[in-house]
């Protein structure tokens, strides 16, 4: 999601935002810095009272919320758990690697292939 969200605001500006940089030149922007400083404690509070985890399953398993491990005919396990968290694991190396070379280049994740 958030390489893909690198794409999107590359391209896609909400109103009242249009000037505001896309990738890590965001930060030094008033504007972002405000929709930020509302936007982190916001989604910590949902965080904290409606994202909870179940304690009676193992931490950080949230099973199959949206039933594609069924409509895809496999099964939840062990397994695919795992193959998850690699997943993740990835994403999470991916967009370090948008954001080192952004930082080294001073390109966003979309300029950095020669896109306008």
């Amino acid at each position: 999601m958030a390489a893909v969200g690198t794409v999107f605001a590359h391209y896609i500006k909400f109103p009242g935002f249009e000037k505001v940089p896309a990738g890590l030149a965001a930060l030094k922007d008033p504007a972002a810095v405000v929709a930020f400083l509302i936007l982190f404690p916001l989604a910590g509070f949902v965080e904290i009272v409606y994202w909870k985890d179940d304690l009676s399953k193992e931490p950080g398993s949230f099973g199959d919320p949206a039933g594609w491990a069924r409509w895809a005919g496999v099964k939840y396990d062990e397994g695919m758990r795992n193959r998850e968290i690699n997943n993740g694991r990835m994403a999470m190396i991916s967009i370090l690697g948008i954001m080192l070379a952004e930082f080294v280049t001073g390109k966003d994740g979309v300029q950095q292939f020669g896109l306008p």
